[in-house]
């Protein structure tokens, strides 16, 4: 059974980035037509405009679940090597510290979300431009980006706690040399 919801996450993990690199790469090409088409050509093309930034949004809710399971933030990152050098289990604490708060402030959120979603399924709203694109997608999409960023803050805090066991496990007991 572990193996078989380890595998369901890594194909999850997988169409996140994909769909997380099409969509760059989508937002890409249309921005550079947009400029040749405008620049080059003279041509002005309004709803590309319109389509690309769409994508892009789609692009940065799916970029911040990529970043939460890659658990990529630098600076945070930078702070605990250099605070917790050679100090694992204040170290330990701390990443489960973060996660426990990542996942409060989420928590707060969700609810919110929740409510954009539900109001953008009751009442779709149309893009101005491209008329055939729901915008309330985004507000939906937006809810479950963040369900999947707190699948992962979850599934990383396990793993942390898991950690920070075996650290405390491992730690020389007071008095003995």
């Amino acid at each position: 059974m572990k193996r078989f919801l380890q595998s369901i996450y890594r194909a999850v993990q997988s169409v996140e980035m994909n769909f997380s690199i099409i969509a760059m790469s989508l937002t890409t090409l249309l921005i550079c037509a947009t400029v040749i088409n405008r620049y080059v050509l003279h041509i002005e093309i309004m709803w590309l405009n319109d389509l690309a930034l769409y994508i892009f949004v789609f692009f940065m809710f799916t970029a911040f679940v990529v970043t939460a399971y890659r658990e990529g933030h630098i600076s945070i990152d930078i702070f605990r090597n250099r605070v917790f050098r050679n100090k694992p289990v204040g170290g330990a604490f701390y990443r489960v510290f973060l996660e426990v708060l990542s996942i409060g402030i989420l928590l707060i959120f969700l609810p919110v979300a929740y409510q954009f979603m539900d109001r953008a399924v009751k009442y779709p709203e149309y893009g101005t431009l491209l008329r055939w694109f729901n915008t309330s997608w985004l507000q939906i999409f937006l809810f479950v980006a963040l369900l999947l960023v707190l699948v992962h803050l979850l599934i990383i805090l396990r793993r942390d706690i898991g950690e920070l066991i075996r650290v405390l496990n491992n730690r020389p007991k007071a008095g003995r040399e």
